[in-house]
């Protein structure tokens, strides 16, 4: 696969960003900074339409059984 101009500035700025990042990990935990605190929320929220159907499913084959 050739490299391109745009595949050789995409890794650049992600390896900016990753420096960038580990700079902030490191300031964040020399003020005292605890692990949750870094790590934030988790937010997952489920597509409940999809959830609804699949449960419809499974009520209707423990049902059938």
């Amino acid at each position: 696969m050739a490299r391109t101009r745009k595949d050789i500035e995409r890794r650049r700025t992600l390896a900016q960003v990753r420096e960038i990042r580990g700079l902030d990990r490191a300031a964040h935990f020399s003020a005292g900074g605890t692990l949750e605190a870094w790590r934030g929320r988790h937010l997952v929220e489920i597509d409940r339409l999809r959830e609804e159907r699949r449960m419809t499913c499974r009520r209707r084959r423990i049902d059938e059984e």
